[in-house]
């Protein structure tokens, strides 16, 4: 592994010492024909996530780098910091919670982008996996549309630790400008960005595990608000770009925001909280037949609970790990 790295992987963590291992073994396990470099950024961990990172610097200096912040930076600040004292020409990442569990995932993505100079992103499908239920499915990402700007403003439908893409794409990354509008996310933001110059490709494996270690996720009203608010935040991200690049999206304001509206008003119906349902039905640009149907359905308690019952008669409601992840 000696030499510049042609890769690097950028692992950002906080209070992991638990997870990071973990994740440390599965990115070391990869089995490449050229060198790549691990680079570790703690963002001031209060427990031993940094005698953890010391460790394996220790055990593997040609390819693990350890990156101690001086103070807390938060996810985005803490990853556009790492992802900056990377040298490969190609980028991943991997949070020192989750783990890649295919050894020729670095090495696939690499010769994709090699062969084809237009593919700046590549992307895998994903393993969820909750921790706290035992619960785990395979989500299969869309392939990408030759607009591929607008069918990410539609909703993310890639995975953060499955992309590798080219270093190259990061001249057009403002990370200053994603915290100044206060985004609650990286990943997202920068494929949209990527998708205005780059081609991008979907390898079709599941090459990472992504792991939910959170207590409300037996919790069906948690994570359908959880659902709610992150997708707020990711509104606002697909708002910004939309207004930003009008000329390159036919897509309008009022549709990304009756995208949220439906995740909300399919959280009220999850949680069976009929007032929820039918405030955000109820602000839906687009009164289909199925939204008026809704809303009428929404106001009467006798209605609701009948549609309800068929609801659960049908299979249309969902488990609190695929209602996390909007499945």
């Amino acid at each position: 592994m000696n030499g510049t790295p042609l890769a690097s992987i950028v692992v950002i963590t906080y209070n992991q010492e638990d997870s990071l291992p973990v994740t440390l073994d599965s990115l070391l396990a990869q089995k490449t024909s050229f060198p790549f470099e691990i680079v570790v950024g703690d963002d001031c961990s209060k427990d031993r996530t940094r005698a953890v990172i010391a460790d394996y610097a220790e055990r593997f200096p040609d390819i693990v780098r350890p990156i101690y912040n001086e103070r807390n930076l938060g996810i985005l600040g803490n990853y556009a910091s790492t992802l900056s004292q990377c040298r490969g020409k190609y980028r991943s990442a991997c949070a020192g919670d989750d783990f890649w569990n295919d050894p020729e995932k670095l090495q696939l993505q690499v010769d994709i982008m090699e062969k084809d100079p237009e593919v700046g992103v590549v992307y895998t499908d994903v393993l969820m996996d909750s921790v706290s239920t035992g619960e785990k499915f395979v989500k299969t990402c869309l392939d990408p549309q030759e607009d591929t700007f607008t069918q990410l403003l539609h909703g993310c439908f890639i995975t953060a630790p499955t992309v590798c893409f080219r270093a190259s794409l990061l001249e057009y990354v403002d990370f200053d400008e994603f915290r100044r509008l206060g985004f609650i996310m990286e990943d997202y933001p920068m494929w949209l960005t990527y998708s205005l110059h780059a081609k991008f490709y979907h390898l079709k494996r599941p090459t990472v595990t992504y792991r939910i270690d959170r207590n409300y996720i037996n919790d069906a009203k948690a994570v359908c608000l959880h659902a709610c608010e992150f997708d707020a935040g990711t509104t606002a991200v697909r708002l910004h770009f939309r207004n930003k690049y009008p000329d390159r999206t036919p897509m309008t304001a009022e549709e990304i925001e009756d995208a949220h509206s439906k995740i909300c008003y399919m959280a009220g119906l999850n949680m069976n909280d009929r007032k929820f349902a039918k405030e955000y039905v109820d602000k839906v640009h687009n009164r289909t037949p199925y939204v008026k149907r809704l809303s009428r359905i929404c106001s009467s308690p006798v209605l609701f609970k009948a549609y309800q019952a068929y609801r659960r008669l049908t299979g249309k409601t969902r488990t609190p790990l695929q209602m996390y992840f909007g499945q």
